[in-house]
């Protein structure tokens, strides 16, 4: 009998935590949607970029490389003359014009795609928006007592509001280690060099000092030594890695269609 009781706890756990996946991939998936239906609205999607094709092919063999997943991956070009990148939930990633134009190879935007496809793969942007549900909970408790105390709360609390758009972004320092590291994999596993990624850093480095490429990233890591980590990683793993030529060879930039 306690067997049988034990089994039916198990069974029942299993079935919640089941249910609880469930209802988060569904948030994910709104709120990637939410994300991509705000940047539609303001006119920031690029339907007919010539780097489109190219964004499409590198990203779908980065993404098969990562292993699958509850969501389907997406790539997006999105205006902007920055080297930047972001992913959103539920398999969202924009990438902007700026980056497309700028990097040297395909093999450079392989690991830009894998660290954000590392970001979604290894849960930090649903990470993030559990986090953030929490904290508009508390901001909503906080807006109901402002309001009560105080007749001008209205436009401190809209500012407020403005403020926290995409805050599912705000990675911390280890998390972007280790999408450094998990993106440089998944790249090379797709057929793109790995190094990839450091000639990546350099570019950006000498374009915008040490500021590293995420605009939204709020504990910004040291392009430096973003660096220095990825290469001694590849180092310590040389059957992994050792094989792939370390100098930059091609500055062709992107193929365009």
């Amino acid at each position: 009998m306690t067997g049988r009781i034990l089994l039916a706890l198990i069974a029942l756990v299993a079935i919640v935590n089941g249910v609880a996946r469930a209802d988060q991939h569904s948030q994910d998936a709104a709120m990637g949607k939410s994300v991509y239906d705000d940047l539609v609205k303001r006119d920031q999607v690029v339907t007919n970029s010539p780097y489109t094709a190219v964004l499409q092919r590198v990203g779908s063999r980065v993404a098969a490389a990562a292993g699958p997943q509850w969501y389907v991956e997406r790539f997006y070009v999105i205006r902007g003359n920055q080297m930047n990148a972001f992913s959103a939930p539920g398999g969202y990633v924009f990438v902007n014009e700026g980056l497309l134009r700028n990097v040297d190879n395909v093999d450079e935007l392989a690991n830009v795609l894998g660290h954000e496809t590392a970001h979604l793969a290894l849960g930090h942007v649903s990470a993030r928006e559990q986090q953030q549900q929490k904290k508009n909970m508390f901001f909503s408790i906080s807006h109901t007592l402002a309001k009560t105390f105080s007749p001008n709360s209205d436009k401190a609390v809209g500012q407020a509001e403005t403020a926290g758009n995409y805050t599912f972004l705000g990675f911390t320092r280890e998390q972007e280690y280790q999408a450094d590291q998990y993106g440089a994999t998944y790249a090379a596993k797709a057929g793109f060099n790995p190094w990839g990624s450091v000639w990546f850093f350099n570019e950006t480095e000498a374009m915008y000092g040490d500021a590293g490429f995420e605009q939204y990233v709020q504990q910004h890591p040291s392009t430096k030594d973003r660096i220095t980590r990825l290469e001694s990683y590849f180092k310590a793993h040389p059957r992994q890695f050792g094989h792939w030529p370390t100098q930059l060879t091609s500055r062709g930039g992107l193929p365009m269609s």
